[in-house]
């Protein structure tokens, strides 16, 4: 069928999707009851039964949420809705009955905002390639992670605060539980995010809650970060000072106070993220740094990556050259001046060598991570770099930055130019090259998700990381092409002060 509506039966009721260019799309499949009213800041609940069938042709609200997450077009447009718990599959049309291997994706935003039905990762083309893409929305912010002692103490396990966790690990078993009517199987289901979707990722990867709901999982810039824990006990300060600005007395009254009220007083500051997951005890019981570098994680295949003109959580930051070097100075101390002669920091050149430095940083934090890795994880483990800039036709270099990698996965390089810079529309060069390098890309992820390992005849040779060999995977237009180090001194003055 090249169009047309197709009917798939669910546990919980028939669903019907919408078949174009021979792919079916399902939007806004309930995966959870509404977390609304007595349920919020409670661990999902499965979705009440439906009779006949229910019709999935739009997408259901994203989470509500304050602004600066996504991109203002969307936050205007798109409805938002604390009743956020929907799922969306695109699968091959005509595919009951088959086992194709699953990507379930996590979408970023800081766990403050986003939404799964993005246009940036809609998942046609990888669908084409013979796989079922899931995309979810979660709860976020003060919605989907405010900790309390009188939430934790009526949780019946003691804890609060990880909703949003929880609602992916829900959604996960739904798909474990449902996708194979969809064509998919649900033994081989793959774990995709980035930013704070990777950061999910390797949450769920380092939770005992989901044992046997995954076969492997890509991290895309995001995830294991020293030092960026937050425990429980810390988590549930933050909920009594929201208690207290907003003057209330018990949860009840809390519960009853409409999400715009919420929203606004707990709207993060900027660079500081307060809500976001904690280390509970019982969905996390450790830092997933810890869980990752000891080796305490889901046995599967691993692809973990980051991009060329992106800061990963570094502990050196700054908006003039006087911060930089303050911050610079409580990180290296009598060695600062190293540093700024290393990364050429000046007061002209200080914003392009921090973010040089910050770069840095996120690739040998992951390296860190897959040295260890590769001795204790019994699975191979692939390291990417992307580094192909967005250039405006103006001539502006816009960089490699976080998130650009998405247009060429999910082979959305032609609605780049529906992005905006600064409030005006960007207007990318494109050319053969980069619809190559994104031909390239999505077929090293669906080989992923395929069989665990992205290699396959046609595509360059893409080595998994081993003890005493750091290769990782250059994705750039020229070509994508395995490598070692870039700048040895650099490395190796990070890795002496941050990572030994």
């Amino acid at each position: 069928m090249k169009n047309g509506i197709g009917v798939v039966k669910t546990k919980f009721g028939k669903v019907s999707g919408e078949t174009q260019r021979g792919i079916t799309l399902f939007r806004g499949i309930p995966y959870a009851k509404p977390p609304v009213g007595e349920l919020r800041w409670k661990a999902p609940q499965p979705p009440a039964p439906w009779e006949g069938v229910r019709d999935c042709l739009e997408f259901s609200d994203m989470c509500i949420q304050n602004s600066g997450w996504v991109g203002m077009d969307a936050f205007r447009n798109h409805p938002q809705s604390e009743d956020c718990l929907y799922l969306n599959i695109w699968t091959p049309a005509g595919a009951e009955g088959e086992d194709l291997p699953v990507l379930f994706w996590i979408h970023g935003g800081g766990f403050q905002g986003g939404l799964g039905d993005e246009e940036l990762y809609h998942g046609w083309d990888l669908a084409a390639k013979g796989i079922v893409v899931v995309s979810l929305n979660y709860r976020l912010g003060v919605l989907g992670f405010l900790a309390h002692p009188l939430l934790s103490r009526e949780s019946g396990n003691g804890t609060s605060g990880n909703y949003g966790l929880l609602d992916q690990i829900a959604a996960l078993r739904w798909v474990k539980q449902n996708i194979r009517a969809f064509g998919g199987d649900p033994n081989r289901i793959v774990l995709d995010g980035q930013s704070a979707g990777g950061m999910s990722v390797c949450s769920l990867l380092a939770s005992p809650l989901t044992n046997g709901l995954y076969a492997g999982a890509i991290i895309q810039s995001g995830g294991p970060t020293r030092g960026r824990a937050v425990s429980l006990k810390e988590g549930e300060e933050i909920g009594e000072r929201l208690f207290e600005k907003l003057s209330c007395k018990g949860l009840e009254e809390l519960r009853a106070l409409p999400a715009e009220a919420l929203l606004k007083a707990s709207c993060p500051e900027k660079g500081r993220l307060e809500y976001q997951p904690y280390v509970d005890g019982f969905l996390l019981p450790e830092d997933p740094y810890e869980a990752m570098v000891c080796g305490r994680i889901g046995q599967v295949p691993l692809v973990i990556g980051s991009n060329a003109d992106e800061g990963l959580f570094a502990p050196f930051w700054g908006s003039s050259y006087g911060q930089v070097a303050e911050s610079a100075q409580a990180c290296f101390g009598e060695d600062t001046g190293r540093f700024m002669e290393l990364y050429h920091i000046t007061e002209e050149n200080f914003a392009r060598g921090l973010l040089d430095a910050q770069r840095d940083y996120g690739f040998l934090n992951i390296q860190t991570v897959l040295s260890r890795l590769s001795v204790l994880h019994p699975c191979p483990v692939y390291q990417y770099y992307f580094s192909e800039p967005i250039v405006l036709e103006n001539g502006t270099f816009v960089g490699a930055t976080h998130s650009a990698e998405l247009f060429y996965v999910f082979h959305t390089l032609s609605i780049m130019g529906g992005s905006t810079v600064d409030g005006e529309p960007m207007k990318p060069r494109l050319g053969p090259a980069q619809y190559a390098l994104s031909g390239q890309m999505g077929s090293y992820w669906t080989n992923f998700v395929k069989r665990g390992c992205p290699n396959a005849p046609g595509l360059p040779y893409w080595p998994a990381v081993e003890p005493g060999n750091q290769e990782y995977l250059h994705l750039k237009a020229e070509g994508p092409q395995a490598e070692g180090g870039r700048c040895p001194e650099r490395e190796e003055f990070l890795r002496f002060h941050l990572f030994s």
